[in-house]
């Protein structure tokens, strides 16, 4: 029979298990066989995604974000907290050392019987061991696992959501400026043709309808460029924020003609514009769910491992002597080891009801990932489809936009002509300034669903 203390810690070393439900993940597709790593290799999508809009400046505004936005910061400090809480959580099951050292002086009761004084010096180190016999920590570290990578999951939706947000917001005031451009351009000739209607009308050469109809169009303009100007002035507050600026110490240029909106063609990657809906398993959002479910499985390890007896050992080894210069010889060492364990024997159904517990929180855990799959499934499903109206709607605005330019010209040469009323050409070009304002607003919904679809895709972040 083993008689050494070593001997028979190896022995139940031997003999841990770890109890409790091993994690196997839900089945929610209909393709369980199509793992994440298949997924990734077939339907690879850069993270750099933003670059094929190849706008030099809507880079640097996503790649400062990613610098400095608040959220993104706040995202990465949780990722250390969740570092450091598994770190620690390790070093509760491992062998805990201290050291120690003192001095010990006792003068006892005459009234108690004889006893002898106690003054003695000692030094020495101690240890203390809870053994992971069913497995406790190793459920602990399994859920501090799994909330890290939960974390970095997190992190990385994190910057997936601020790179879209940045991109759409963008896209936005460049619409407004172009807007603006348009609008101020559209003024100038409009404000020609009042004033020859104008002199017409002083000259007794037209009627009061056509001056008024011409200051109408001229006022209805002029009321647009200070709404174009409130919202770029908004945009790029919204920027500065989601970069981590102070407006004032915010520089964005919208007037640059180099940008994605002064471009005539628009990419599309059909490639990629069908993907299967089990991509969003690779969601960083959905993979971060999917983690905190993995948590709250070992969780319920954990409290199962609570209904069987903890085992430790405990020692000391050191030196004690009555005067400093005895204190480290030979004679003066001593050691004590107390191997030891405890069952709970009545903790009133306590145990039994937090299990319970876990479970239930896993059961929470559980719906909560099925609705980010589901969630995904959908605005993935829907940014295919927004795409390919959107697309449809702006190459029809485009046509009607040249349509309208000829209509425009057109009308101007049969007025000047005299084969149409003044009438006439102010409703045509009253068109054609609506025509401009919705082919602009066409394109801004194309970039925008190009946006969203990346958004819904996970940005490439697997």
């Amino acid at each position: 029979m083993p008689k050494s203390p070593v001997i028979w810690l190896g022995c139940l070393l031997c003999l841990a298990c770890t109890v409790g439900p091993d994690y196997e993940a839900p089945r929610l597709f209909a393709e369980e066989n199509v793992r994440p790593e298949d997924l990734s290799r077939k339907y690879k999508i850069t993270q750099n995604w933003y670059r094929r809009f190849d706008d030099a400046q809507l880079n640097d505004l996503i790649e400062q974000g990613l610098r400095e936005n608040a959220d993104i910061k706040q995202a990465a400090a949780k990722l250390k907290q969740a570092r450091a809480i598994l770190h620690m959580n390790k070093a509760d099951f491992l062998p805990q050392i201290g050291a120690q050292g003192g001095y010990d002086y006792e003068k006892y009761s005459r009234n108690i019987g004889p006893a002898a004084d106690a003054d003695y010096y000692s030094a020495g180190f101690d240890a203390s061991w809870e053994i992971d016999f069913w497995g406790k920590g190793r459920r602990q570290s399994e859920a501090d696992a799994a909330e890290l990578k939960a974390a970095e999951f997190s992190l990385d939706n994190m910057k997936t959501l601020i790179s879209a947000e940045i991109a759409a917001q963008y896209v936005s005031l460049l619409q407004n400026t172009e807007n603006l451009r348009l609008a101020r351009q559209n003024l100038q000739l409009q404000q020609q043709i009042y004033d020859s209607v104008l002199r017409k009308y002083q000259n007794g050469l037209t009627d009061a309808a056509d001056y008024h109809q011409a200051r109408y169009l001229v006022a209805t303009t002029q009321a647009q460029i200070p709404l174009y100007e409130n919202n770029i002035e908004a945009y790029k507050n919204a920027l500065s924020v989601i970069c981590g600026r102070l407006p004032d110490a915010f520089f964005v240029q919208a007037k640059k003609r180099e940008n994605l909106f002064a471009k005539t063609k628009i990419f599309y990657d059909n490639q990629l514009m069908d993907l299967p809906l089990q991509i969003v398993r690779l969601r960083p959002d959905v993979a971060a769910d999917e983690q905190k479910l993995i948590a709250q499985n070992a969780l319920v390890g954990k409290a199962v491992a609570e209904l069987y007896p903890d085992i430790s050992v405990s020692g000391l080894w050191g030196y004690a002597a009555h005067k400093t210069d005895h204190l480290f010889n030979s004679s003066s060492q001593g050691y004590q080891y107390a191997p030891a364990f405890s069952v709970p024997l009545l903790d009133w159904n306590k145990i039994h009801h937090n299990i319970e517990l876990q479970k239930y929180m896993r059961e929470e855990q559980l719906e909560a990932y099925r609705q980010t799959v589901l969630q995904a499934a959908a605005e993935l499903q829907n940014s295919m489809v927004s795409f390919s109206l959107t697309k449809r709607q702006f190459e029809q605005h485009s046509r009607a936009l040249k349509n309208m330019k000829e209509a425009v010209d057109a009308s101007m040469r049969q007025y000047q002509n005299g084969l149409i009323d003044f009438a006439k050409v102010l409703q045509i070009q009253q068109n054609y300034v609506g025509a401009q304002n919705d082919y602009l607003a066409a394109k801004a919904q194309v970039f925008h669903a190009i946006i969203a679809y990346y958004k819904a895709a996970g940005g490439g972040r697997y």
